[in-house]
Formats: C-alpha cells, structure tokens, sequence
C-alpha cells in the first residue's frame, strides 16, 4: 500500500465532525477550532499527516473526504 498524505483545511472546517464519527482513529477534535489529525499512538500531527494506511484505514479515509460537508479534508498519494 502506497504512503497517503491527508490534510485538514482549517480556515474551511467547521468542525462537522462527520470525520471523527467515521475513523476516530484518524481525527479528533481537540483545543483547536478545527479537526486534528492523529497517528495510531495518539500523537497529534495537526493539519498534516503522512503513513502507509491499510486497505481498511484507506477506505475509511476516502469514505470522510467524501462525507466532509466544507471538503476540508483532502487525500494524496504520497510521491
């Protein structure tokens, strides 16, 4: 599986949160007014983050920039 990269635009989040219901394991809402990203220790990596997602976690990935209603959420395939 190829290293993705997801970013969460803070200036268009609104904190929907439809995110967080999808993959808790991925997004969270913390102090921010904005959803953070987080890798599978909990370490928060704000706005940006880069892993090798497994077939499951990629699913779910695509499944939040879909149901993300500002499309503050975006997904790359990482070079």
């Amino acid at each position: 599986m190829p290293k993705v990269t997801v970013q969460i635009d803070p200036a268009v989040c609104i904190l929907a949160a439809n995110c967080v219901g999808i993959e808790p394991k991925l997004f969270q809402i913390a102090e921010e007014p904005y959803v953070e990203l987080i890798d599978a220790t909990g370490i928060s990596h704000g706005t940006e983050y880069t892993f090798e997602p497994s077939e499951t976690e990629l699913e779910m990935i695509e499944e939040a920039v879909d149901s993300c209603p500002t499309r503050a959420i975006s997904m790359q395939t990482a070079s």
